[in-house]
């Protein structure tokens, strides 16, 4: 990790604490508020995109982000890179609440929010057996890896 990523890293929550006054307020909920560090240097990678676990297992990667909220033909996953990358991309739409009757707002999207995640593999993929599950919040995807073309076993004569 860089030094300037671990000094962000570090000082992220510092910013958090100073924009929490005012990033949320019980006083006006109608009124749409914008965040004092609107700049996306110093927002949250929380709130831009979902998280997401990779694992490998044997000849397998499992892939899962959380994706509360979200339905499944609001997601489109692409796989690019020649195998090497895996895009989740979609939408999500919360309910707006009616003027008056919300105490608290502490969602930062209300309406509707657009989200981007890209995951680079260390190896590349085969996509043609890629498959993929939403359930209760969670995707799930399996994505067996690409027979290694770099390493042919030559026979001896």
């Amino acid at each position: 990790m860089s030094i300037a990523r671990q000094l962000l890293h570090e000082v992220r929550p510092f910013f958090r604490m100073l924009e929490e006054p005012f990033g949320r307020s019980a006083v006006v909920p109608m009124y749409q508020q914008r965040s004092l560090f609107d700049d996306p240097f110093f927002s949250s990678p929380a709130a831009i995109r979902p998280p997401v676990d990779v694992t490998e297992e044997g000849d397998k990667y499992i892939i899962e982000a959380d994706l509360p909220g979200v339905k499944k033909e609001n997601v489109d996953i692409r796989i690019g890179n020649a195998g090497r990358s895996i895009t989740i991309q979609g939408s999500k739409t919360v309910a707006k609440t009616e003027p008056g009757t919300q105490l608290a707002m502490e969602r930062q999207y209300p309406g509707s929010a657009a989200f981007i995640r890209t995951v680079w593999l260390p190896r590349p993929i085969d996509s043609s057996k890629v498959s993929a599950k939403l359930q209760d919040g969670i995707l799930t995807m399996t994505v067996p890896m690409a027979e290694d073309q770099e390493s042919i076993k030559v026979p001896l004569e």
